[in-house]
């Protein structure tokens, strides 16, 4: 008597289903400058990472970090953060996503920034566990 059990094959890819919540901005483009670890352009747009400290000393570091993950040219998707609407410099503050991947999160488990706690109670991603993880 011959069993076959059947090959069962699990392909991992990154979430590609990625979409805004909240009813700020969101906005889909390229990445045409990395100012710093968390500070892009997106066509031209300058983009905040929401809730993401980085110490001055660590300006280069977050960087290259930024360029490794998503270099210029890379797609993006920007989530606007509900609670920091308005920047008072003229910016976007949110979430970032390329290649499936939330910049600010990463930043995070690099240990190349912190959280910004200040930013916490306003935020409109104060309840996600990324954000909590690291002490929001």
């Amino acid at each position: 008597m011959v069993c076959s059990i059947p090959l069962i094959l699990i392909i991992v890819t990154p979430q590609t289903n990625i979409d805004c919540t909240g009813n700020a901005m969101c906005v889909k483009g390229k990445i045409t400058e990395i100012l710093d670890g968390g500070t892009i352009l997106v066509d031209g747009t300058q983009i905040r990472l929401t809730l993401i400290s980085i110490p001055e000393l660590e300006f280069s570091k977050q960087k290259e970090f930024v360029e490794k993950i998503c270099p210029i040219g890379s797609d993006v998707l920007v989530d606007e953060d509900d609670g920091q609407v308005g920047s008072s410099y003229d910016m976007i503050v949110g979430k970032v996503f390329c290649k499936g991947i939330m910049l600010n999160e990463e930043i995070l488990k690099e240990g190349i920034g912190g959280i910004n706690s200040i930013q916490c109670s306003q935020s409109e991603f104060k309840d996600e566990l990324w954000v909590k993880n690291y002490g929001c």
